[in-house]
């Protein structure tokens, strides 16, 4: 038995020193009895460090991931320690710390936000590295009830109550960046009450306030949209309402604003869970609502503090959800300004004042509160705030009536969040493991016995869930060092793992098949282990295992592969001519060159240049035909000859046709004949399919046109046409036919003729001036001195311009009275008037009427009986555009854009005809003068110039003479309250009086030439007056 101890503790210590001794040698070798040197095991999402320990336990393992904190059972426990409240002076500065409001920011930095109420100014005391700094913010007469809250980028946000009279001030609001503080004024009329700030999820401030009135008038939220501040009537349903409120924002969004109803005594809240504001009642009809403190846990509960008015001091606390109901329970004793907050475990807080002292309630969820006296030391706590940070630290700051004095208290709350989970070891049990963050756990190996073996690790979450890891964890048993199932004692290499069990055991054996591999010749081949003949090749397998030249027969035609031509074809061992084919199929096995005829014409594939055609051996030109049947045999780029005619199919530009075939004997061969079987035609120039001979069959009479092909009259104008419009004007039987885009058309195909005018060509033009006789307008008698009298009837010529004329053309002569003596005036008597009739005196008064004698002395208004007059100072070609672009003018002067585009557009088209020489060079120019005038009109003058016959010299001009006679007229007439441009009226006729009766805009006029203005007389004969600029428009009266 002595001696078994000796021996096991002789191996156990062997076991220890062997690594250190041998460590250079040996691999996977452990390192201690205590701590087993292996390396983590990780999968893709966890790992495990270390993966492997003994099976006694106890052994600390480090499992590391994501998402634990989600999983771990999660308990709220202290840690045992009892705390103190340490308080100190934070200022020393008489009269400070009124007020005062209290948070810290993520850094540890105390912030304390209060007022000097002997200066009336608001400061900004904090506390870094044990010391307090102190800075002035702002000058804030009578300021009260500060509340601060600090935003997730540690910007601190400051809500206050700046005095304006006795119960009635300003709602300001202070930021600060973390460098500048900066004020603004946000409403006024607030009552000197409870001011609360809260912050939403996007760092949004929210401010409860009441409205001024005797106890308050009107619970009121202020509010920043992200861009601006709004505010938001909360209740106003009697003059007593709002006073003491407090507010708390939930995880959703909802905003909740508890208050007091002075009128009924009740304690309310108001809040937008419903999606619009809605009040509800948390305490009803006993004195409530003073002094109220709010917060939200975690679970979105609400909870409240406040004072009733009951006899003797009473206080109650409320908890519950708007819109729900509430548990409320009543507490004796003189608590008042409740200030109240969640810390990150979910525990409640409040800091109150008894009456003469400052002091904290704590509550625990599912418990009760717990309650200590922060401050003794005088009448402390009157005003206070309270902060826990999220080192669950508490932190109040109060004012000390006493000392008159800004203090500071501050304690741990001993409470700390115990995160746990299960981890399983299989069937080793499961241990309790210690949720270090969110990331990494910590847990000891349970006990596994004395046997070596792996398990896998797994955890149970606080819902009962088991989440596979994916890890495995190795026990190693103290009697079996190397783990491989073989003990100590009976391993020949104990202190490395092994399975060979043949020539040793528990040694290393890679392959696994029972040999060592020290002994083993193939050590990672389980198949083979021994190689007699010493060539390479395990005897299992080495069909030659005495002959090291040889050990494998692919083909198993019992030739080594090593001496075989062909190891992996058994039909075949030989190649006499090394030319790569077995002797057995070699058609030619003693040539090296020839192996295979595959046509069988007796000459070996690789010199037949055609080895699968048996009627092809040779290929004299390289053309890739056989000579036999190669046309041109030794021409390369010729081998067939399709039409025979001699030229290769190749060079042959008609390869199926004799190139020197003549169809129609006519000398040119059928491939350059255009009419190969008309010896008469053999060209057709213009492809019209009519040839160019003109004595051949249906010879060409415009051999370069392809749109004409005959002329019947010989104009040199060709019969058929292209302009559709012509197809009606074309009887079946007559020559031509239309095609379109047809050029050079005769519009008088069967009639010889000269015109070229506007594509008229081809008809007869007896004064060459280009309009067909058909077209031509009659032409106007010359009258050389311009008196109306054509020259032909006048007996004087040459009469100066604006000289009195009588009938015959000649100058009248004026008596000394001023009267003139006239041929006509015995023309109506005697026995004239018999002789002739009165038919011929009319039309030689009317012939008389049409002389510029008679214009000049005619009045506007019988200037119509000049009807036979004709302006000859210009050519029919002018009168013919002048008249057409008057036509344009008066279809579009309403529409001045659209005038501009068709006058632009006519420019153009002159342009085109005068080119085509279809209107004179006097003509364009003339026209064009006019449109350029068009284009920088005004509205108003386009108005006058459409409606203007002498604008466009389309009625007869007036001489020098006779428009300074007109201009004295009107000259005169103006003197004598006369309006040149009014139709004639009687000059007495006055304004009727009273309301006047306009006829009806419907209703049409006449346009005046001289002014362009549409004139009416209305009503009939009445001798009023109405002008308009355009027909459609309200009518003006005219007042004379």
């Amino acid at each position: 038995m002595g001696q078994r101890t000796l021996l096991v503790t002789l191996l156990l210590l062997s076991a220890f020193l062997l690594p250190f001794m041998v460590e250079d040698s040996l691999e996977n070798t452990t390192s201690s009895l205590d701590e087993p040197a292996q390396p983590a095991f990780s999968s893709s999402n966890y790992s495990v460090s270390p993966s492997e320990g003994w099976t006694t336990g106890g052994q600390t393992l480090t499992i590391t991931g994501t998402g634990f904190l989600d999983m771990a059972f999660k308990n709220v426990t202290s840690d045992g320690e009892a705390y103190t409240w340490t308080t100190t002076t934070a200022n020393y500065v008489t009269k400070s710390g009124l007020s005062p409001t209290v948070a810290v920011d993520s850094n540890g930095t105390v912030h304390i936000v209060h007022v000097n109420w002997d200066t009336d100014q608001l400061w900004h005391s904090t506390l870094t590295g044990g010391s307090w700094n102190h800075d002035f913010i702002a000058n804030c007469y009578g300021c009260r009830h500060t509340d601060m809250v600090v935003d997730s980028n540690d910007n601190l946000h400051v809500a206050y109550y700046l005095k304006q009279e006795s119960t009635t001030g300003y709602l300001y609001y202070a930021f600060y960046n973390g460098t500048d503080w900066t004020t603004q004024s946000l409403q006024n009329n607030i009552q000197n009450d409870q001011v609360r700030i809260a912050l939403d999820a996007n760092d949004r401030p929210h401010i409860s306030y009441s409205r001024s009135g005797y106890l308050c008038n009107g619970a009121m939220l202020k509010y920043h949209d992200g861009s601006s501040w709004a505010t938001q009537t909360l209740d106003t349903s009697n003059t007593y309402v709002g006073c003491d409120s407090s507010i708390a924002i939930d995880s959703q969004g909802f905003v909740h604003v508890t208050y007091r109803n002075h009128n009924n005594m009740d304690q309310m809240i108001v809040s937008n869970v419903s999606g619009q504001w809605q009040k509800y009642t948390v305490d009803g009809g006993s004195g409530v609502g003073y002094y109220s403190g709010m917060t939200v846990d975690h679970d979105d509960n609400l909870h409240i503090l406040y004072r009733t008015n009951s006899a003797g001091g009473q206080y109650k606390y409320a908890t519950g959800y708007s819109g729900t109901s509430w548990s409320k329970t009543a507490s004796s004793g003189s608590n008042t300004n409740f200030r109240m907050m969640t810390d990150d475990l979910g525990n409640i807080h409040g800091s109150l004042y008894d009456g003469s002292n400052v002091r904290h309630q704590m509550m625990m969820p599912g418990q009760s509160w717990q309650t200590s006296t922060v401050d003794s030391a005088g009448d402390v706590g009157r005003y206070n705030d309270i902060f826990v940070d999220h080192n669950n630290m508490i932190h109040i700051a109060y004012y000390d009536s006493t000392n008159e004095l800004l203090k500071y208290a501050n304690k741990s709350t001993g409470m700390y969040l115990k995160k746990e989970i299960t981890v399983d070891f299989g069937a080793y049990g499961m241990v309790t493991g210690t949720v270090v963050d969110d990331t990494t756990i910590v847990v000891e190996t349970p006990s596994a016995g004395s046997v070596a073996e792996t398990v896998n690790l797994s955890l149970w979450g606080a819902d009962g869930t088991q989440t596979d890891l994916g890890l495995s964890f190795l026990f190693i048993a103290p009697d079996d060092l190397d783990m491989d199932g073989f003990l100590n004692p009976d391993d020949d290499c104990p202190n490395v793992a092994g399975t060979s069990t043949i020539d040793r055991d528990g040694c290393p054996d890679t392959d696994g098949d029972g040999y060592s591999d020290e002994n083993d010749d193939f050590p990672n081949n389980p198949s083979e282990w021994q190689d007699t003949d010493g060539d390479g090749v395990g005897d299992n397998s080495d069909l030659f295992p005495n002959d090291s030249g040889e050990w494998m027969d692919s083909d198993g035609d019992g030739a080594g592969d090593n001496g075989d031509a062909f190891p992996y074809d058994a039909s075949e061992t030989m190649d006499s001519d090394n030319d790569g084919v077995g002797d057995n199929a070699d058609m030619f096995p003693y040539n090296s060159f020839e192996y295979l005829d595959s046509d069988g014409d007796g000459v070996g594939d690789n010199s037949d240049a055609f080895p699968f055609d048996a009627n092809e051996t040779m290929d004299s030109d390289g053309d890739g035909y056989g000579d036999n049947a190669d046309v041109f045999p030794n021409d390369s780029s010729e081998w067939l000859d399709s039409d025979g005619d001699g030229i290769g199919d190749n060079s042959d530009s008609y390869p199926f046709i004799n190139n020197f075939l003549d169809s129609d004997g006519d000398s040119i061969p059928d491939l350059q004949d255009a009419f190969p079987n008309d010896m008469t035609q053999w060209m057709d120039s213009d492809g019209d399919g009519y040839g160019d001979n003109a004595t051949g069959n249906s010879p060409d009479a415009f051999v370069n046109l392809a749109s004409q092909w005959s002329d019947v009259d010989g104009d040199g104008y060709g019969d058929n046409w292209g302009n559709a419009s012509w197809n009606d004007l074309r009887s079946p039987s007559s020559v031509g036919e239309y095609a379109e885009g047809a050029l050079m058309a005769d519009f008088c195909p069967q009639v010889a003729g000269n015109s070229t005018a506007a594509g008229f060509f081809g008809c007869a033009d007896d004064d060459g001036d280009g309009v067909p006789n058909m077209f031509e307008i009659e032409d106007i008698p010359l009258d050389s001195d311009g008196d109306g009298i054509p020259d032909e009837f006048d007996e004087c010529p040459d009469t100066p311009l604006g000289t009195l004329i009588n009938i015959n053309g000649c100058e009248l002569t004026i008596n000394d009275d001023g009267t003139v003596d006239l041929p006509e005036d015995s023309f109506f008597s005697g026995e004239l008037v018999q002789t002739i009739g009165w038919g011929a005196i009319i039309l030689t008064l009317l012939t008389l009427l049409q002389t510029n004698a008679a214009a000049a002395i005619l009045p506007d208004a019988f200037r119509w009986v000049q009807v036979f007059r004709r302006n000859t100072k210009m050519t029919k070609e002018e009168v013919n555009e002048l008249t057409y672009l008057q036509s344009l003018v008066q279809a579009y002067f309403q529409e001045p854009e659209n005038l501009h585009d068709e006058l632009r557009a006519l420019k153009a088209d002159l342009t085109a005809r005068f080119t085509n020489n279809e209107i004179k060079k006097e003509t364009r120019e003339k026209i064009n003068v006019l449109i350029n005038d068009l284009l920088t009109s005004s509205d108003e003058d386009l108005l006058h110039i459409a409606h203007s016959d002498a604008y466009f010299g389309l009625v007869d001009t007036l001489s020098p003479e006779e428009r300074t006679e007109l201009l004295n007229e009107k000259v005169a007439m103006g003197e004598t309250g006369a309006t040149p441009s009014a139709p004639a009226a009687d000059a007495t006729a006055s304004s009727p009086k009273g309301p006047p009766t306009g006829p009806s805009a419907n209703l049409n006029g006449e346009i005046n030439p001289e002014d362009g203005f549409e004139w009416l007389e209305h009503p009939a004969g009445s001798g009023t007056w109405y002008m308009r600029q355009r027909q459609g428009e309200a009518w003006t009266k005219w007042d004379n």
